[in-house]
């Protein structure tokens, strides 16, 4: 049984950074763990480290298992299948639509073929706000995303292009108002940097699971790297209030070389990759990673995999074969444990297993 676990009255309901200047200026107790709300099993338990919001939209996001692999000793998969709509990108749509509708916004959208877009389109609709998809014409992940997508009552707007949704994007918030839950911008960046905020969680989760100890490296399929930001982001803070000595060491696996060139040559801003004419695993599928990425492997002290389709399709396989039954995209952080292995690391390995197959 998990200890309830409260925080200080001074914390509550602050930034962690915050939180640690307050003990230092007023001499208070040692550094203690992040407040947890008894009885939410949801990624709103650890809302005193969210940003502030009255009445968050949430529909059981966060809280997810930390499984071991029987077929791959050693390492433990965080499964993020297990949010409301199957993949980790719930927990960014979550506190994004909250924050939107707490500002008033009538509109959120975002440029999304898959599982962004459905997250997007679930929270908006429990939020009772309206949602704008843009997606390249021909290219919805699945055949039923697009009739998932006007079920939640979204509207689904195709472009010509990939380039063309960011353009539509930036169009929609600079006229029309809308809220951007995802990147429009060239060099890409994040997601909305409150709705990143949210993957910080996946670290207070998996160190919480760990008793308060962190793995040795943490395997992560990697596209633009929200997830990847977060998590560092969410170690470092517990690093700063003592309830962990170090940030784990991230394995970026990604599907395009751009991210390990600009971290092997010190570049702040990761160049584009030649683009092939077909790519399976659409998710990690960016041939330009973001200069948070990059700044956050660097911080880790991690290291960059570069993967490609068939060995993405032979780690799912073998996931498959033992039971679980992964996004094709999420199989790259399997890819990653193995290839740690391969290469005689024998340290503690969690994968982030980013969406259900």
């Amino acid at each position: 049984m998990t200890q309830e676990i409260r925080p200080c009255p001074r914390c509550r309901a602050r930034g962690v950074h915050q939180a640690v200047e307050l003990h230092r200026e007023f001499g208070g107790d040692a550094p203690h763990r992040p407040g947890a709300l008894p009885g939410d099993t949801s990624m709103w338990r650890w809302r005193s480290l969210l940003p502030e919001l009255p009445d968050p939209v949430s529909l059981g996001e966060g809280g997810t298992p930390l499984v071991p692999l029987r077929h791959l000793p050693g390492v433990r998969i965080k499964d993020e299948r297990a949010n409301p709509t199957g993949s980790f990108k719930d927990r960014m749509a979550s506190l994004a639509v909250s924050w939107a509708r707490d500002r008033g916004f009538g509109t959120v959208a975002v440029a999304s073929t898959g599982n962004a877009a459905v997250s997007t389109a679930a929270y908006a609709a429990a939020a009772g706000l309206r949602c704008v998809i843009l997606a390249k014409e021909g290219a919805m992940a699945s055949p039923g995303t697009e009739r998932s997508l006007r079920a939640m009552g979204a509207e689904v707007r195709f472009t010509d292009t990939w380039h063309a949704r960011w353009t539509e994007l930036e169009r929609g918030v600079r006229d029309r108002g809308w809220f951007p839950v995802g990147n429009y911008g060239v060099p890409p960046v994040s997601s909305h940097p409150v709705g990143v905020r949210a993957y910080r969680t996946l670290a207070y989760e998996i160190a919480e699971q760990r008793g308060w100890t962190v793995p040795d490296w943490i395997t992560v399929p990697v596209s633009r790297g929200d997830a990847l930001c977060g998590l560092v982001a969410g170690f470092d803070e517990l690093r700063l209030l003592g309830w962990i000595t170090r940030v784990p060491r991230m394995l970026a696996v990604v599907r395009f070389p751009s991210l390990r060139d600009a971290v092997r040559d010190g570049v702040e801003q990761p160049e584009p990759s030649p683009y092939p004419d077909t790519v399976a695993a659409l998710s990690i599928s960016d041939p330009q990673a973001t200069a948070g990425a990059a700044r956050a492997v660097r911080h880790s002290g991690g290291d960059v995999l570069v993967t490609d389709d068939a060995t993405l399709t032979a780690a799912h396989a073998e996931a498959a074969a033992h039971g679980h039954l992964v996004e094709l995209s999420s199989a790259a952080a399997l890819a990653g444990a193995t290839a740690l292995r391969r290469r005689g690391d024998e340290g503690d390995i969690v994968a982030l297993i980013t969406a259900r197959g």
